[in-house]
C-alpha cells in the first residue's frame, strides 16, 4: 500500500505542476497531465523529457513530483489508511499547485485556490464523517477560521507588504487541514512557517537574488509550514497537544 501512495503521490506532484502553469493562464484549459513547459507554456505530454518547442528539459518538475511522493507517504502515516486521507490527497495536489504559482509568479491564483479550497473542504467534510469522525471536523473549521483571522490581522498590521490577500486566503484551508489532526499540528504549521520564511529570506539574500527590502512570497512557507506540521504529527517524539 506505501507503494501505491508513493505512486500517487508522484502522479499529484506532475499534475499540481500543470495546473498551476496552465492556471497563472487565464485562457489555458485546467488539463493536469499534459506536461505543460514552465519556458514556452506548450503542452509537450509527460512523455517527452525535453520540449520540442523551446527545447527545455524537465527540471523542477520531478523535484516537485518527488516532493509530493514523501508528502504523501507522511500524511498517509499521519492521517490513516481511511477515507480522510483522499481529502489530504486533495489538498496536497491544491497546495502543490499554488506552490508553483506563487514561486511563478508571485500569486496565489484565485482560479485554483477559492474553487480548490472549497472543494477540498466538502471533501474533508463528507469523508470523514464517513469515517465517524465529527469532532476533529468541528476542531478543523474552528482552526480554519482561527487561522483566517490571524492572517487577516496580519494583513491589516502589515498593509499588505510581504503578507498579501492572497495569503490570506490560503490561511482557511491550511488551519483546516492541520486542526483536524490537532490543535498543536495548527500550532508547529504557523511555528515552521515563520521558520521556513526566515531561512528562505536569508538564503535569497545570500544568493543575492533578493535584497533586504525585497519583498518575497510568503505563500510557500505556508503551505510548505502546513505539509511539515501534518506530517510530524504522525511521528513519534513530537509534543503535538490534541
Amino acid at each position: 500500500m506505501i507503494f501505491l501512495i508513493g505512486a500517487v503521490g508522484f502522479a499529484i506532484g506532475l499534475a499540481a505542476h500543470d495546473l498551476a502553469l496552465q492556471a497563472l493562464d487565464d485562457e489555458h484549459a485546467l488539463r493536469p497531465f499534459s506536461g505543460t513547459c514552465p519556458a514556452c507554456r506548450s503542452d509537450r505530454g509527460w512523455l517527452r523529457f525535453r520540449c520540442t518547442r523551446c527545447s527545455r528539459t524537465v527540471g523542477r518538475e520531478a523535484l516537485l513530483a518527488v516532493g509530493t511522493t514523501v508528502a504523501a507517504v507522511l500524511f498517509a502515516g499521519t492521517i490513516g489508511l481511511n477515507w480522510a486521507l483522499l481529502a489530504y490527497l486533495g489538498f496536497l495536489l491544491l497546495t502543490a499547485a499554488l506552490l508553483v504559482t506563487d514561486i511563478e509568479a508571485f500569486r496565489i491564483v484565485d482560479r485554483l485556490n477559492l474553487r480548490g479550497s472549497a472543494a477540498v473542504a466538502l471533501g474533508l467534510a463528507v469523508l470523514s464523517l464517513v469515517d465517524g469522525e465529527g469532532g476533529p471536523l468541528v476542531r478543523a473549521l474552528l482552526g480554519a477560521a482561527a487561522y483566517f483571522a490571524g492572517s487577516f490581522a496580519l494583513w491589516l498590521l502589515v498593509r499588505g507588504r510581504g503578507f498579501g490577500a492572497g495569503d490570506v486566503k490560503l490561511a482557511p484551508q491550511l488551519g483546516l487541514f492541520t486542526a483536524y489532526v490537532s490543535w498543536g499540528t495548527l500550532g508547529w504549521a504557523v511555528f515552521a512557517t515563520a521558520i521556513l520564511g526566515g531561512i528562505l529570506a536569508l538564503l535569497m539574500v545570500s544568493i543575492g537574488r533578493a535584497g533586504m527590502k525585497t519583498e518575497l512570497p510568503y505563500g510557500p512557507p505556508m503551505i510548505l509550514g502546513a505539509w511539515v506540521a501534518i506530517a510530524v504529527a504522525g511521528m513519534d517524539g513530537f509534543p503535538l497537544p490534541s
